[in-house]
């Protein structure tokens, strides 16, 4: 018997979600995922 596949959990990107990643990019220079662990830090 296959298992069923559960359905994946997709955020909703709203212009304020938006908005506040792009600030953290500009502010930070973000470029790798470690850059966003200290940003957030």
């Amino acid at each position: 018997m296959a298992r069923q596949k559960k359905p994946v959990h997709r955020v909703q990107m709203t212009e304020g979600k938006r908005s506040i990643i792009h600030q953290l990019l500009e502010k930070y220079d973000i470029q790798t995922a470690e850059d966003i662990q200290d940003a957030l830090r």
